[in-house]
Order: C-alpha cells, then sequence, then structure tokens
C-alpha cells in the first residue's frame, strides 16, 4: 500500500521542557502542558516465537513507550507485523517506574504503577505468567487506619454503631457500615443502578442516560443520604460515569477498592523492561514525535532524534502517548470537532510520590498499623513496603499532590503520624508533575454532561490512527487499562 507523501517538517511544541509552577500541576487535569510523546531500544532480539500471520504484514507506527505502547508493539510483533515504537523520553515504561537510588540496602519502590489485583487484571495476569514475573502479596491495605473529619479511626470503629451515629450518619448508613468496609459504602446508594448495566463497553444501554446531567451527590441526596455520607461519597461529576464505573468493577467481580492486591517482586517495571526486551531494537528511545500526517493509505510520523529532523512512514499509528502530549504535536489534516474536544478536554490528575526510609520499622515498637489514610494534599496516604528486603530498616511510600516538596511531606508525617518513635532518615520524592513527558496520571471522571461526549469515541480509531492507554478503555485502571487497550489496538490493525 503506498504511503502518503511527506509534508513541511515541524519542531515539537516550545514549551515542553519548561517547568511548572504549583498552579499549572494542580490544574494539570484539562490544561495544556508540555509537548511530544515517543521512544529507543535495548539491542536484544526477540526470542518470542510468532504467531503464525494471517493477514498482510502491516508497519505500524506506535508514538509512545509506556506499557500500552509497548503491550501493543509486543502483540502486533508476535503476530507478525513490523513495528516502531518512538518514545520522547530516556526510558520505557511511562509510569511503571521502579526507582532504586538513592535508597539504602537494596530498597526499591513503584513511583507510579504500584499494585495490581485479582480479579482485575486478568489480562495483565496473563503476561505475569507468560514472562515468568515473580510477584509478592502487598499488605499495603491490612489493618487500614483513616483520618475521617480530623479523627483517626481504625476499621472496627467504622463498624461501631455509635461511632458511625456521633459522624452524622442516618439509621440506615449505621446498619450498612455495621456489616460492610468503609471502602464499599458508595455501594449502598449505588447498587440499585448498578444492576442495571449489562454490558460492559455499553453504558449508555442501561436506560438511566439521564443521570449524565447530574452528579453524583444529587443523586445519593435524592435516595436519602444524609449530609455525611454525601461528604465522603458525594460527587460533582458526571453520576452516570461514576455509576458505570463501579458497574464495570461489579460485572467483573472485582470490589470498588480491592482490600488484596499484588507486586512484581523487584518492581513493576519488571513488566514494562520484559516487553521491551522482547521488542529489542523496534524501540527508540528520545524521539519525541513532532507532527503527524495522515491519509486513507497510511501516516507519517515526524520526530526528532539526537538533535535531528526525521520522518516515518507507515501503514498505522497508534497514538500511546497522553492525550496531555497528544495536544501538543500538530496533525495534518487537523482533528475533526468532535475528536479535537475529546482531545483537549480529557482531564488527568498528577501527583507525587513521597518515600520515608527509617532507622527501623518504628510502627512495630509503636504498635500502629503503617498503612493509613490521611486525606492531606501533602501527604494523601503512606504504607510500608520493603518486605521482601533483608534489612532493619523501614520504607514508608506515600501518594501526595504534585509539586510536594520533601520538607512538606515530612512535616505532614510528623503531624499525622499516630505513634511515638519516628526515625526517619531520608525523604525522597519522585514528582510526576516535573516530568516533561509523563506527567499525566490517571483520567478523571468526566463532567456532568461530558459522558456522551467522550464515549465510544476516546476508544475509536480515527481512520489510520488508533488510540492506547489507560485513559482508552472503560475502566482507566492503570496497567490493566493499557494492556486491555493495547490489545484491542492490536487485534483490530491485524485484523484489517
Amino acid at each position: 500500500m503506498p504511503m502518503m507523501k511527506a509534508g513541511t517538517e515541524f519542531a515539537s511544541a516550545p514549551n515542553a521542557s519548561r517547568s511548572l509552577n504549583r498552579r499549572e500541576a494542580l490544574k494539570l487535569a484539562g490544561a495544556t502542558i508540555a509537548a511530544g510523546a515517543g521512544m529507543i531500544g535495548s539491542a536484544v532480539a526477540s526470542a518470542e516465537p510468532l504467531r503464525p500471520q494471517t493477514h498482510r504484514s502491516k508497519k505500524v507506527i506506535i508514538a509512545g513507550g509506556g506499557i500500552a505502547g509497548l503491550c501493543c508493539g509486543y502483540e502486533l510483533m508476535k503476530r507478525g507485523h513490523e513495528v516502531v515504537v518512538l518514545e520522547a523520553g530516556g526510558r520505557t515504561g511511562g509510569h511503571v517506574r521502579t526507582i532504586r537510588d538513592p535508597l539504602a540496602d537494596g530498597f526499591y519502590f513503584d513511583a507510579g504503577a504500584e499494585h495490581f489485583t485479582r480479579p482485575g487484571y486478568d489480562l495483565y495476569w496473563g503476561y505475569v505468567n507468560e514472562f515468568n514475573l515473580p510477584w509478592l502479596y502487598y499488605p499495603r491495605r491490612e489493618n487500614y487506619l483513616r483520618y475521617i473529619d480530623g479523627k483517626l479511626r481504625t476499621e472496627d470503629e467504622l463498624h461501631d454503631r455509635r461511632v458511625l451515629s456521633g459522624m452524622g450518619f442516618n439509621s440506615r448508613e449505621c446498619d450498612y457500615l455495621g456489616k460492610e468496609p468503609w471502602w464499599n459504602f458508595s455501594m449502598l446508594y449505588l447498587a440499585p443502578y448498578v444492576e442495571k448495566f449489562k454490558d460492559e463497553y455499553k453504558p449508555f444501554e442501561a436506560g438511566i442516560n439521564h443521570l449524565d446531567d447530574t452528579t453524583l451527590t444529587e443523586v445519593f441526596k435524592k435516595d436519602g443520604a444524609s449530609p455525611a455520607a454525601l461528604s465522603h461519597i458525594g460527587g460533582d461529576d458526571s453520576a452516570l460515569h461514576s455509576i458505570w464505573h463501579a458497574a464495570l468493577l461489579q460485572l467483573r467481580g472485582v470490589p470498588l477498592a480491592p482490600p488484596k492486591v499484588h507486586r512484581l517482586k523487584g518492581g513493576n517495571s519488571g513488566m514494562t523492561d520484559a516487553f521491551a526486551q522482547r521488542l529489542g531494537a523496534r524501540v527508540r528511545l528520545g524521539c519525541p514525535v513532532t507532527m503527524i500526517e495522515h491519509g486513507a493509505t497510511g501516516v507519517t510520523v515526524h520526530y526528532r532524534e539526537s538533535g535531528q529532523e526525521k520522518k516515518i512512514d507507515g501503514d498505522y499509528l497508534v497514538s500511546c502517548m497522553s492525550l496531555v502530549m497528544l495536544r501538543q504535536v500538530p496533525v495534518k489534516p487537523a482533528w475533526p470537532k468532535a475528536r479535537n474536544f475529546v482531545i483537549q478536554n480529557f482531564k488527568y490528575y498528577t501527583a507525587s510520590r513521597p518515600v520515608f526510609q527509617s532507622r527501623s520499622r518504628f510502627w512495630e515498637k509503636d504498635g500502629v498499623s503503617p498503612n493509613v489514610d490521611v486525606g492531606d494534599p501533602a501527604l494523601g496516604h503512606y504504607w510500608k513496603t520493603g518486605e521482601d528486603v533483608q534489612t532493619s530498616r523501614g520504607l514508608l511510600v506515600s501518594t501526595a499532590q504534585g509539586l510536594t516538596t520533601p520538607d512538606e511531606a515530612l512535616a505532614a508525617f510528623h503531624k499525622y503520624y499516630p505513634g511515638k518513635s519516628q526515625d526517619i532518615e531520608q525523604v525522597y520524592v519522585h514528582d510526576w508533575a516535573k516530568d516533561p513527558w509523563a506527567m499525566a496520571c490517571e483520567g478523571l471522571t468526566y463532567p456532568v454532561g461530558d459522558l456522551k461526549k467522550f464515549w465510544p469515541l476516546i476508544i475509536e480509531p480515527h481512520g489510520r490512527i488508533h488510540f492506547a492507554g489507560a485513559y482508552a478503555d472503560n475502566l482507566n485502571w492503570g496497567m490493566e487499562a493499557a494492556t486491555r487497550s493495547a490489545n484491542r489496538v492490536a487485534r483490530a490493525i491485524d485484523a484489517a
């Protein structure tokens, strides 16, 4: 099939590498921030046997070397197609990133995607088994403590009717929480709506489309929720989107907040490293995409490598960069109005990962749980890790808003830690808001009235351009959503 001719070459957006101030980072949802996306490669040739080829071999360009791009490239490679993965940064993995320096004694932590569930990550588990990756149970949600309305609550307290009544919950809510875990609270009001969904990918067939035009708070209030309940489980975005999210989990047999999670031994980068190793030189690092041209017979992708402008022709392009990145890339012909709305208005959050290394596991001496939901912008929640490392030191990992400093995170920890024996010796923060290529984390719930504007267009191809990533699936649960969307695209291109 003939490729379309390349047009004028463009440089990447001029603001690609500038730093963000705090206000910009916290407005990342829906904001136009950085530029380009793409990838380079390890020199290891693939040892994987190719699947029998049933269709003509196609040349596929993949923009973005996170887990979605690597997985899609791997699946296309196995089907006998020619693949090139362009990654803008100097490493593969995107938001799957395991960090070891500057920690002591062999400690490591996952700066981005940090756990997976069973069920819920079914495709991901398939790759864990295929690549023979060792995994561990991750006790980060055991004996969970929560700061609620300024008070630290245990799991037992959140089952106690006297405590719950004192918190302002009505009789029905107290009865429910007396039997159900706190994380399942919203199902008290979600359940009647969740049952209406039968097809994971067809939310508008549930017969409650009018709920896209109202908020979850308004729905729950109508159904009798107390002001206390609304403050914890309400929401100001599309009620239909939130309800659909819960329905997807129920259809897959997954709790709203799975209490048992897992991680890869040695770090979750083991998965993206396994994909990259098998793709080998098909992956090119340091290659940000600077322009996309597309037509009826193919695509031309312009990119920059070692300071030089280059271009490559292909039958298809799979965009696996975040939409924050994609909206910075010139496209010819321009996106249609509806597609452009999706690209320009999809909202992400950004975050940082504070890590506390201590001389001992001091929480054991204090007899308190190290797994705590704080709810402070500088310390959203923290939990213990490093159980597989032979050392007397301790390691706590946490999540905070973007641009949180080590001093801010440490001050918040001192404020909220319920014990007395802290001996923290080092605080490190990995700040995604400062990453020029991977600052956007997972997507947010759509605003009122917008589900019908985003779905299903957000997962549909535009001519020869396909889309994959955590955002490009019905449930944006990180690594599983990325692999699901990658497989969907690989199947579609293979069958074309």
